[in-house]
């Protein structure tokens, strides 16, 4: 049974994807912690522990973690995710637990101490926790034999900034941190939650008529449904966060990926906070001026199957 750490700024997608864990019977959830993105960390921890309450199987613990960036300035995603991150829907199941008093960093570096070095972490949220305890405990972190990530991108527009994808843009230094520090890891890029990955007016009835777990799941994300009705005139959705539990479960599932040597621009003007990949393929870069390729640090996943992706979460919603 493979064990992660869940790190998460729980907003709508990323409940789906918690929720998913928990109910995944290959893999035991050992705690979840979190940290401000979508929405700010005192309601991230909230959502984190209601979202528990809906997958209605075992309790990891919580813990509260990094409220605002290493460096720069911190950006909601509320318009996507509405100003309480899971739609403001107002009528879901209050927690019937707490999170824990432990600092989430502190608890994430604990466990690994504790562990025998085979805990991943799956970081769905901006890089902020996972950057402090790197810089804490060093050693210990390198006992993380992996870590899959919900980041990244090609260039594209958002409402944020055209070049990088909000988690990542969310905390560029602490997401170059990560990226150079020698743990091997997997980032799901956003492309590969588009095309056949978004759920249409039909997937929406599918969730709706499954029970009360797929009601909850289209629910916390009506924020982004309604978003997708004003702007393109169709009520749809889709779930990055989700995505990116893919290669841990099912990488089956994957359609295109390609090693990388992956760091983040922390200095351009309007680059910041994109996500540089430099693939071996010796056409990519002419080693001139004395620059030399670099060994891959990651594989990115760029596209999934979208029609077995959606089966698969549909198992998991209706499993017993």
């Amino acid at each position: 049974m493979k064990k992660i750490i869940i790190d998460t700024d729980t907003g709508s997608d990323d409940a789906v994807a918690l929720l998913m864990a928990l109910r995944e019977p290959s893999v035991q959830v050992v705690a979840f912690t979190t940290v401000s993105g979508n929405i700010e960390v005192n309601q991230a921890t909230y959502n984190c522990l209601q979202t528990i309450e809906y997958a209605d199987t075992y309790r990891p613990p919580v813990y509260k973690g990094a409220s605002h960036p290493l460096y720069c300035a911190y950006e909601n995603a509320d318009q996507v995710h509405g100003k309480d991150g899971m739609g403001d829907v107002g009528t879901f199941k209050k927690p019937t637990r707490e999170a824990e008093p432990e600092f989430a960093v502190d608890a994430m570096l604990r466990l690994l101490r504790e562990g025998d070095g085979d805990i991943e972490i799956f970081a769905i949220g901006p890089l902020t926790n996972l950057a402090m305890a790197i810089l804490q405990e060093p050693e210990t972190m390198k006992k993380v034999p992996h870590i899959t990530i919900m980041g990244g991108g090609l260039p594209y527009n958002n409402p944020h900034t055209v070049w990088a994808e909000f988690n990542v843009m969310c905390d560029p230094e602490a997401a170059d941190i990560v990226c150079g520090f020698g743990v091997p890891f997997t980032m799901v890029t956003l492309e590969a939650c588009w095309g056949d990955m978004r759920f249409d007016e039909a997937d929406i009835k599918r969730f709706r008529e499954l029970n009360e777990a797929g009601r909850f799941c289209v629910d916390c994300n009506c924020t982004a449904i309604d978003l997708a009705r004003r702007v393109h005139g169709e009520g749809s959705f889709d779930l990055p966060d989700p995505a990116a539990f893919i290669p841990l479960v099912r990488p089956d599932l994957i359609r295109t990926s390609f090693e990388s040597y992956t760091r983040v621009d922390l200095k351009g003007e309007h680059t910041r906070g994109a996500t540089i990949f430099e693939t071996p393929d010796p056409s990519f870069m002419k080693e001139a001026f004395g620059q030399k390729h670099h060994e891959p640090n990651s594989l990115i996943v760029t596209e999934l199957d979208g029609p077995g992706f959606k089966q698969y979460l549909w198992e998991l919603l209706d499993r017993r």
